[in-house]
C-alpha cells in the first residue's frame, strides 16, 4: 500500500514538472521574464490608474488606444484572479485593429504569474495546456523585498474571441482568466 502510494506521488510530481516545463517553452517566444521591472507599491497604485477602460458591469469597455493594467491577486481580490479596472477578472472589449498596450502587475509575493491571451477557452485543466498563446507575459518572477514585478506589450487584435488566462498550474482551472470580445 505504501508503495502505490509513493508510486502515485512519484507520478504527480513528474506530471506537475512535465506541464511546467511544456508550458514554459509554449511561452518562450513572449515577454522573457527578464523584461519584467520592478516596482513599489505606490508606482504600481499610479500604473492601476492609466487604465482607460469604461466599467458596465463585468465587462471593461475601451477604445481604439486601450491601455490595460492587470493586476495579479491585489489585497480583497480572491486568490487566484486578475483585477482590471478594480473588478475581478472582468470581460474585455475592444474595438478590431485597436492598438492595446496591456501591463501586467504581479502582486502576489507567493507566487509567479502569466498574463497570456488564447483563443483557447474554458474549462481549463489543473495541469494547463493552452496553445496557442496568441500574445501575454509568459511566467513572472515572483515579487520580494517591497517590490512587484511587471511587464508591458502590445497587441491589435483581430475581431474574435480570445481569453486572458494564468497558465501557472491550477490558476486558470480555479478561476484566473477571463474573456475578451474583439468587434
Amino acid at each position: 500500500m505504501e508503495s502505490v502510494k509513493r508510486a502515485r506521488v512519484a507520478k504527480g510530481a513528474a506530471m506537475v514538472a512535465g506541464a511546467v516545463f511544456s508550458v514554459g517553452v509554449a511561452c518562450a517566444a513572449l515577454v522573457p521574464t527578464s523584461a519584467f521591472k520592478k516596482a513599489t507599491l505606490p508606482q504600481v497604485k499610479a500604473m492601476l490608474e492609466k487604465d482607460n477602460g469604461k466599467v458596465s458591469g463585468n465587462t471593461v469597455t475601451y477604445g481604439k488606444n486601450a491601455n490595460v493594467v492587470a493586476a495579479a491577486v491585489l489585497p480583497g481580490f480572491p486568490f487566484p484572479s486578475f483585477e482590471i479596472h478594480h473588478v475581478k477578472n472582468p470581460t474585455l472589449d475592444f474595438p478590431a485593429g485597436a492598438t492595446v498596450k496591456f501591463t501586467f502587475i504581479n502582486t502576489n509575493k507567493g507566487f509567479g504569474h502569466s498574463f497570456d491571451v488564447t483563443k483557447k477557452g474554458p474549462p481549463y485543466a489543473v495541469i494547463p495546456q493552452i496553445a496557442p498563446i496568441v500574445v501575454g507575459t509568459g511566467f513572472s518572477p515572483v515579487p520580494a523585498a517591497g517590490k512587484f514585478g511587471y511587464a508591458t506589450f502590445t497587441w491589435h487584435p483581430a475581431a474574435g474571441t480570445y481569453y486572458y488566462v494564468c497558465q501557472i498550474p491550477g490558476h486558470a482551472a480555479t478561476g484566473m482568466f477571463g474573456k475578451i470580445v474583439v468587434k
